[in-house]
């Protein structure tokens, strides 16, 4: 039994809330115990002619199936946010998984509108973003989310 107690860290000195979980919530945090980390991506507007033209239109994605919902993203995606609000997961968007085949997020049917989408709104001159990309990360457990899931069982 690995025992992370030992380990000065800085997240021990914070006092972290008691919090209730649903059963969604549960079960992600189950799965990422399971996998270590899973794959997560965000959705970016840009320009392709003004640099800083840059905003993040969709994030938080996690995409289970080809054909997604927008509704069904947005709604796991909201759970995520709040499990890296209380510091139970960290979503980097920098850290892609090693080897992971992201084709469920570059080809789902959610990626294909966003492409649309922008590519719709280029037509309006005022439009300054012209660039659909998609930024390949992964989520993980923090240490107090093992804790709090060690409870659980």
């Amino acid at each position: 039994e690995h025992n992370s107690h030992n380990h000065a860290c800085c997240c021990h000195s914070h006092e972290h809330k008691e919090i209730v979980l649903n059963d969604v919530e549960k079960s992600i945090l189950m799965d990422l115990s399971k996998y270590h980390c899973l794959p997560i991506s965000r959705f970016i507007m840009s320009s392709s002619t003004e640099e800083e033209a840059r905003f993040v239109a969709l994030s938080s994605v996690f995409i289970n199936a080809l054909d997604d919902s927008m509704e069904k993203v947005k709604k796991i995606g909201a759970i995520l946010s709040r499990l890296e609000e209380n510091d139970l997961i960290t979503l980097d968007y920098d850290i892609p998984i090693r080897g992971y085949d992201y084709d469920q997020y570059t080809n789902s049917e959610l990626y294909s509108y966003f492409k649309e989408t922008v590519k719709e709104g280029m037509k309006k001159t005022t439009n300054l973003c012209d660039t659909a990309e998609i930024e390949l990360g992964s989520m993980a457990l923090t240490e107090y989310g093992n804790e709090v899931l060690s409870r659980l069982k």
